[in-house]
């Protein structure tokens, strides 16, 4: 089945849940498809990271719950709840300065 609708309070539940028993603090599911559009839940618990990793073709992502920190080249941006942000066109990784969920929006190649 094709699904349309997520709900994403619900969802951020279920990966929080999986963070915490999970040996790296993290958790991702991707949540809805559309041609290459792509949605992903990720999940980081205090202090988690995601290495750095290049960006895809298009991405932004919005913070639904806590507060990250992207990092790049000697620059940062830190992103709170409710924050919408364009990732950088270069190598960047993830940390989490509180238990965080994040929707990650990209194009697959």
């Amino acid at each position: 089945m094709h699904l349309t609708i997520a709900e994403l309070d619900q969802m951020v539940a279920q990966e929080w849940a999986k963070a915490s028993a999970s040996n790296n603090g993290r958790s991702a599911i991707a949540v809805l498809k559309d041609g290459r559009l792509r949605h992903t839940l990720i999940t980081l618990l205090t202090g988690c990271k995601m290495n750095d990793h290049e960006k895809p073709e298009s991405a932004t992502l919005q913070v639904l719950r806590g507060t990250i920190v992207v990092s790049w080249g000697g620059e940062s941006k830190t992103i709170e709840h409710g924050g919408l942000y364009v990732l950088p066109d270069a190598i960047h990784n993830v940390v989490a300065t509180e238990d965080s969920a994040f929707l990650l929006t990209s194009l697959a190649g």
